[in-house]
Formats: structure tokens, C-alpha cells, sequence
């Protein structure tokens, strides 16, 4: 059980959650009281400070609006007071001196006052005179004279500066225009008062204007119209910049909800032709406006407040005039409005203006004062950590030491546990107690421990534990050609602790091969260093201590590079007697044959044949092949496992170089047939660079026949692995298994010769012809599914056999 499970039954957990709840609880507790008062009192200030400049904003926005009112007034009194006092002279002169005196009277009075833009005089009759100021050259004006005929008139059109200097005079046909059906001359002849016109394009579509006109009689009887028409550009411009607010609005509507001036008010049209019907105040353009306007129609002139919420919000087109930013956002607003005199038809000045125009400050200042006060609590709170900090650090402390005590001698005893096994330092021994050992300590999935062929060609697993199923496996082998990137990786010397080892570049290819199968993910790789570098590796696969048990594993590496120096020396100590070269060989070579023939003599007295092993010439299970005759010892076998040993690059054009490899393969030789006959294989025999072996050469199925050429597979392999690289050639090998039904028959005169042949003969020399490369055993489809159960087994990939199709093969990579 680790260490940090462990409950100490005899502590007092009352006391001990009593204590913790007087050192953090009640500090806890006082900062969270200390910040529900701050903001308590953060929270009334603000509502004062905002009722306060609340009830200020009143008061200045009702003097802003006297002054907005007096100034609208103020723009449009000239039209008021020039229509009455030219009525008043039109009144009481002949009718010979009206043109006179109107053209002397406008031409002061464009000259005095820079909105008014044009005067119209119309009587009776149809005579018509118009003067208005040229919007592009302020210095000049233009003189419009119809004299009305059966012909429909003549338009005598003049241009002059205001000196009266003419500039050009021309003349063209009125095309029957008749004045007295403009809507200035009709509406004031109908109201008999003076009249004003919503606003309307100008001619030159420079601006907007608006027309007061007012009827009139003169001395002579005759009736006729005055009217004079202001600009409404400096009008809008005036309201435009009020400063009032960053989102007030400012406009002048009448009673009908017509825009008599807003800011923008001619933007929407550009070129178009004006549309008044366009210029009324429209909720859905403009929900906040046209609140406001509906407010002052049931409560009257005065300052105002109301709400918009959420749900009352519409979208709006940002083209037109009456749009703005504030019309997208709910929240509360303030309304202004005031009433023109009559003598401008009871227009109304209305201004809108968000209340967080206003309001803002108070917030700014409730955040500020808010965010000052919570800085208080925050150092407040920070003493308050200090004290528990230092109350409980002691406590930590105390608590990491047990920890890493019991921790520590959790380790020391695994450690002294497995070095009292006198076991672990004679190589000639397993010694499994070092990889479950350790994969017990370290709760790890797989732990196992590797080292590097003398040749430095292969890694060999000498021990493979896996917890799930607490079994051992040995004798897996890949050559450093299938595994380049890991074998680097490890032999740099250091530690690596990887911890997805799909992705990891270093030991992807290790990853496929080795650990797939098992479905683990992450790794620690631990060199074994020995005198001149690495020698091999201590692997543990998804441990949850992966980036802390490093030095356990060091330990660990250290007592397999024991095994390793111990093994190197006992080999060197066998090396050394008898001679230095040849029975350094020899000795090698005894040591080798000890091991595996199992107290059965070699076969250098047999007589001689092609035969390694003739066949027969092992019985098994009280089975004698030669006690059979021929007719029987021939026919088809349902069921031989046969295996072919391809040896590469033994053949050379140098024949003094060939026959120094005479005695060296002839020693090889010999091993194998002693394990051939140690495993109880049917024959065996020699034919150039290949040696085929044969089990399980019976009419009734054997099913340890595939079982016992794998065992002779793996030690034949161990032999070549040992004894070829001495040879001092670049040879290389390959071993392929199949299991299948062959053809045996005996053929030729005295001596005869027993052969066999058939798909599984073919199939296990092709499997030996590509593993060459690594020295693998590589096996059929069929040769595995009779070898799963005792061996292991990683997928070398597909092939293709004419009339058979896609096959799977195998790589033997050791016992289970």
C-alpha cells in the first residue's frame, strides 16, 4: 500500500476538523463579513451619488432647453418679422411701387441675415417675382420676374451681385406656371394668417428649407401672398452641435410627427428626390424618439422619464437620420420638451439624452470606490492567509516528511529485499525476482530488462513481467535495423521518460513492435551502463510514478549491470582456458552444446549421408520410423512442421577466404544438430547455404511436433547469433516455420534417400529468405495459430500466394 494511504486509526478526527475550522473557517469567515459591509456601503454611495446628479441633470438640462428654444427662435424670428412688416408696407402703397420696394427690402435683408434664402411675391393676377441667394456663390443672387400671358408666360430670369451690378439677363417660357397653385400661396390664402410649409428640397437640392408665407391686400384692393424661405442647414448644424451629452439627440417636430430640423435629416436621400412623408419620426427607425414624442403628447412639455427594455427594441436601419447608437441599447432615458410660439405653428423642441450619460460618473465612481475598498479585503485577506499559512505549514511539513519516510523505506525494503537474493548476481540464474520486484514497487503494467548482443546487432529481452496476468516471457529480439531511433535513443545514456510513446519519434518503431500488443502508452527507459558504455536497458511500461521514480530505476539498472559484468567475466574466465584463439573458440563453442544437448553425443561417429539427422534416427514417444516399411514410411503426413535455416553471404570469390570458414561452420554445425536431437526432430540435413529440419513426420497429427521445432528455432538461433559474428564475415541468417501437409516418399537405388516436398517445405523456405535482414524466425498463418499458446508472436505483415491469397505472417520473438 503506498504510503500516503495509510490512516492513522488512533488521531482524533473531531479535534482535528475543530482545529482546522478555527485556523481557516473563522479567517474565512471574517473577510467574507468585511466584504459584505464594504459593499453594502459601496452600494448605498452609489445610489445617493446617482440620485444626487440626477436631480442635478434636471436642473441643467431645463436650462439647456431655455437656451435651445431662445436660439431656434432666434433663427427662425426673421421669417416672422419681415412677413409682417412687408405685408404691412404692401398694404399701404400703390400697386406700381410693389416691386420696387420688394426687390429693395429682400436684397437688405440677404444681405443682413444669412438663412433666409428666398422671397416669393404672387398676387391675383398670377404676376410672379421671386429672389433667392445662389447656395454655391453667396455674392450673387437670382431674380425670377413672370408676367403671365394667353401664351402662358415668359420667365425673365436675372443675375446680380448684391450691389445691383447685373451679371447676365435671360429670358424662357413659363410653360403656364401659375404661382397661385403652389401649396405656400394656397395654404396662407386659405388660412389668412401666416403659414408655415414643411420642410422641402431646394431647387438646387444644396439643402432644406422652410416657407413662411402670408397673405396680404393693398391699397388698390388687389390680393396677393408674401412669402420668405429660411435654410435649414445652419439650423441642423446648431443642433448638431450641441454639446450637451455623448448620446444626446436634439430635434424640432410639429404636431403631425413631421422633422421640422434633426441633425442628419438630409443624409438619406443624397440625390433623390425629397420625400416629406420620409421625415416623419417612425418607431421602428426610431423607438427611443418616438417614445419620447408619445410622452409629451399625454404628459405635456417638461423634463421626463422612461425606460426601454429589452423586448421593446427593434432593429433599425443605421442609414437613416433619426438612428444612433443609443437606439440599440436598452436602459433608462430622459426626455426634454419645449413649445414654440404660434407664430411658428406650436413647434416642439425635443431632446433625448440616456440617463448613463449622467449616471456613468456615479458608477465609474462606485467601481473605483468599490475596487479600493475590495483592495483593503484583499490585503486583509492576505494577512489572514499569512497566519494560516505559517499556522499549517508545519503541519505540511511534518506530514511530507512521513510521507516521503514511509516512502523511502517502502523502497529500501523492495531494494533489500531483492539484493538478499543471492540469486540476482549469478548470471547463470533467472533471477525474476528483479523484474516483478520492481514492477510491483513502482505499480507499473510491464517491466522488463534488455541487453545488447555482443555484435551490437540485436536487443534481447532477458525477462518480460506483466502484473495483469503475473506471468514472465523471455528471449524477445529485434535487430537494430527494425529498432534504429530506440537503440540510439538508449545508448546516448540517459534516462527517458516518455509519456505517449505513439507519437514519440525515439521509439515509435519500438512502440509498434513491442508495446502495441500490450496496449500500453507511456514508458521510463533506463540505460544499463557498463564499462565501455550501454549494455542494455531496464523498461517499465505505464507506471503512475513516471516522473519520479527515476533513482529506484537507477538502482535497479545497477544490479542488472551486476548480472551483465558478471556474465561478461564468467565468459571470459571460460575463454581463457586452453589457449587464446582456437580453444577460445572451442570453449565457447562447449559451453554452447552443454547447454542444449542434454546429455545426447554428437553425431560425429554416424556414418556418413546427407543427413544430419537421418531421418528416424530419434524416437519419440516410443515412436521408431525404422521399424516401418517403406510402403508405410511413405505417403502423404497431414500435418510436418518443417523449418528452414537460409545462411547469406558465406559464398565468396576468394577461395583461401571461403576455407577459413570451413572449421568455424562445421562447429556450428555440430550445435545444431545436437539440439535437433535434443527436441527429438524427425531429420535434418544440409543442402548449400540452407539446413532444413522436420517434425512431426507422422500419418496421425502431433501437436507437440510444431511446439518442439519452435524450442530447436529459438536455440538455433541463439547458436548463430553466438558463433556466427566470430566467424569474421558479414554473414547473416534467417529462420521461417510452416505447418502443413507434405509428400514423403524414398527415392534412387542403394543408398536410398527419403525426401519431402510440398507447400509447407516451399512456404518455410520463403519465410527464412525474408528474415534474413535481422536474423528473425519468421512463421506462417498457419504455423501460429499452432504456436500462440506457448509463444510469442508480433505481426510482420501480408503476402500474396497464388492460389491461395492473402496470408499473414508472424515473427517468433520468444518463449511465454
Amino acid at each position: 500500500m503506498p504510503a500516503g494511504e495509510i490512516v492513522d486509526p488512533t488521531k482524533d478526527s473531531v479535534n482535528r476538523f475543530w482545529r482546522l475550522f478555527l485556523r481557516i473557517g473563522v479567517p474565512i469567515l471574517g473577510v467574507i463579513l468585511v466584504v459584505f459591509v464594504v459593499v453594502g456601503v459601496t452600494l448605498h454611495s452609489y445610489r445617493q451619488t446617482k440620485s444626487g446628479i440626477l436631480k442635478l441633470t434636471h436642473i441643467i438640462l431645463k436650462t439647456e432647453q431655455s437656451r435651445v428654444s431662445q436660439e431656434v427662435m432666434s433663427y427662425l424670428s426673421p421669417a416672422t418679422v419681415s412677413s409682417k412688416l412687408v405685408v404691412d408696407m404692401l398694404s399701404h402703397i400703390p400697386s406700381e411701387y410693389e416691386t420696387g420696394m420688394f426687390y429693395t427690402y429682400v436684397m437688405s435683408s440677404l444681405r443682413q441675415t444669412k438663412q433666409l434664402q428666398s422671397f416669393y411675391l404672387a398676387d391675383e393676377k398670377g404676376n410672379f417675382t421671386m429672389i433667392e441667394r445662389i447656395v454655391d456663390n453667396p455674392n450673387k443672387v437670382r431674380i425670377v420676374t413672370l408676367k403671365p400671358d394667353q401664351n402662358g408666360g415668359q420667365f425673365l430670369e436675372e443675375f446680380s451681385t448684391f450691389d445691383g451690378k447685373k451679371i447676365s439677363r435671360t429670358s424662357r417660357p413659363a410653360n403656364a406656371y401659375d404661382p397661385r397653385l403652389r401649396s405656400w400661396y394656397e395654404q396662407a390664402m386659405k388660412n389668412g394668417k401666416l403659414t408655415w410649409s414643411r420642410p422641402s428640397l431646394m431647387p438646387s437640392k444644396k439643402g432644406l428649407v422652410i416657407t413662411a408665407s402670408i397673405p396680404f391686400q393693398d391699397r388698390d384692393g388687389k390680393k396677393g401672398v408674401f412669402a420668405v424661405s429660411i435654410s435649414l442647414q445652419q439650423l441642423t448644424t446648431f443642433l448638431s452641435s450641441l454639446n450637451i451629452s455623448q448620446h444626446a439627440r436634439a430635434i424640432i417636430v410639429d404636431r403631425q410627427k413631421n422633422i421640422i430640423a434633426s441633425p442628419g435629416l438630409l443624409m438619406q436621400f443624397g440625390d433623390n428626390e425629397w420625400n416629406s412623408e420620409a421625415s416623419k419620426i417612425n418607431p421602428k427607425f426610431s423607438p427611443v424618439i418616438a417614445r419620447a414624442y408619445d410622452q409629451f403628447l399625454v404628459d405635456g412639455i417638461g423634463v421626463r422619464s422612461f425606460k426601454i427594455k429589452k423586448d421593446e427594441q427593434t432593429s433599425h436601419d443605421k442609414d437613416t437620420p433619426l438612428s444612433s447608437s443609443l437606439e440599440s441599447i436598452a436602459g433608462n432615458y430622459i426626455s426634454i420638451t419645449s413649445q414654440l410660439p404660434e407664430s411658428v405653428q406650436s413647434w416642439v423642441v425635443l431632446i433625448v439624452i440616456p440617463e448613463s450619460d449622467f449616471s456613468n460618473f456615479a458608477v465609474t465612481s462606485g467601481k473605483q470606490n468599490l475596487l479600493f475598498s475590495l483592495l483593503v479585503v484583499a490585503l486583509a485577506a492576505a494577512m489572514a492567509g499569512v497566519l494560516i499559512y505559517q499556522g499549517h505549514r508545519m503541519d505540511r511539513l511534518w506530514k511530507r516528511f512521513k510521507y516521503v519516510q514511509n516512502i523511502a523505506e517502502q523502497e529500501n525494503n523492495a531494494i533489500e529485499m531483492i539484493a538478499s537474493k543471492s540469486e540476482i548476481f549469478d548470471p547463470n540464474n533467472e533471477a525474476l525476482i528483479l523484474t516483478e520486484g520492481l514492477c510491483n514497487l513502482v505499480s507499473a503494467k510491464r517491466v522488463s530488462v534488455w541487453h545488447i548482443s555482443e555484435s551490437q546487432k540485436s536487443l534481447i529481452c532477458n525477462d518480460l513481467y506483466n502484473s495483469e496476468d503475473g506471468n514472465h516471457a523471455e528471449g524477445v529480439q529485434y535487430s537494430i535495423q527494425e529498432v534504429p531511433d530506440f537503440y540510439k535513443a538508449i545508448t546516448e545514456g540517459e534516462t527517458l521518460e516518455i509519456e505517449d510513446a505513439v507519437n514519440d519519434g525515439r521509439i515509435s518503431n519500438f512502440y509498434r513492435s513491442f508495446m502495441r500488443s500490450a496496449e500500453t502508452k507511456s514508458v521510463l527507459i533506463t540505460p544499463v551502463l557498463g564499462k565501455d558504455g550501454v549494455i542494455g536497458a531496464v523498461i517499465i511500461e505505464d507506471t503512475p510514478h513516471l516522473h519520479n521514480i527515476r533513482h529506484i530505476t537507477k538502482i535497479f539498472a545497477g544490479l542488472v549491470a551486476m548480472r551483465f559484468v558478471a556474465a561478461e567475466i564468467q565468459l571470459k574466465e571460460l575463454n581463457l582456458v586452453g589457449g587464446e584463439t582456437e580453444k577460445s573458440h572451442a570453449t565457447s563453442i562447449e559451453k554452447i552444446t552443454h547447454d542444449v544437448q542434454d546429455s545426447l553425443s554428437t553425431l560425429s561417429n554416424e556414418a556418413k549421408t546427407e543427413f544430419l539427422v537421418k531421418p528416424g534416427a530419434v524416437k519419440y514417444h516410443n515412436f521408431d520410423f525404422g521399424d516401418l516399411s517403406e510402403d508405410e514410411q511413405q505417403g502423404i503426413y497431414p500435418a510436418v512442421a518443417v523449418m528452414n535455416i537460409t545462411f547469406s553471404g558465406y559464398l565468396t570469390s576468394d577461395i583461401e577466404e571461403s576455407s577459413k570458414l570451413v572449421t568455424p561452420i562445421r562447429e556450428l554445425v555440430i550445435v545444431l544438430q545436437d539440439i535437433a536431437k535434443k527436441y527429438g526432430l524427425f531429420y535434418v540435413k544440409i543442402m548449400g547455404g540452407h539446413l532444413v529440419a522436420v517434425a512431426g513426420c507422422m500419418k496421425e497429427p502431433d501437436i507437440t511436433a510444431p511446439i518442439r521445432l519452435a524450442h530447436a528455432a529459438l536455440d538455433m538461433r541463439a547458436a548463430c547469433i553466438e558463433m556466427i559474428p566470430g566467424m569474421g564475415t558479414e554473414s547473416n541468417f534467417g529462420i521461417g516455420i510452416d505447418v502443413g501437409p507434405v509428400l514423403g516418399s524414398w527415392f534412387g537405388k542403394e543408398p536410398r534417400t527419403f525426401n519431402l516436398w510440398g507447400p509447407a517445405v516451399g512456404m518455410s523456405g520463403l519465410m527464412a529468405n525474408m528474415a534474413t535482414d535481422g536474423s528473425a524466425v519468421q512463421v506462417t498463418q498457419s504455423a501460429y495459430m499452432a504456436l500462440k499458446n506457448d509463444f510469442l508472436f508480433r505481426p510482420r505483415g501480408t503476402f500474396y500466394i497464388p492460389k491461395v491469397g492473402i496470408s499473414h505472417t508472424f515473427i517468433l520473438a520468444g518463449r511465454r
